[in-house]
């Protein structure tokens, strides 16, 4: 997410809620992992975009099994 201002060993402050906006950068539990990606709503899906310079992050396309953990509020640069 280094192109969206979050770096290794950065520090998230998460408002802690079950919805998101469309363009918001979420904390998402799919399964058992959590991730930060930026959310994009589509009709019957929604797109976890990373927003990377590494190519070897992938947009994760899910229809179920996405739980939203919090919106970011606040990147603490250390």
């Amino acid at each position: 997410m280094n192109l969206s201002g979050i770096n290794d060993k950065d520090l998230l402050l998460i408002h802690k809620q079950q919805t998101a906006e469309d363009g918001d950068r979420v904390v998402a539990l799919i399964g058992d992992e959590a991730t930060v990606k930026i959310l994009r709503k589509g009709s019957d899906f929604v797109i976890l975009e990373p927003s990377s310079s590494n190519p070897k992050h992938r947009p994760i396309i899910l229809r179920d099994n996405l739980v939203i953990q919090g919106v970011v509020d606040k990147v603490l640069s250390l």
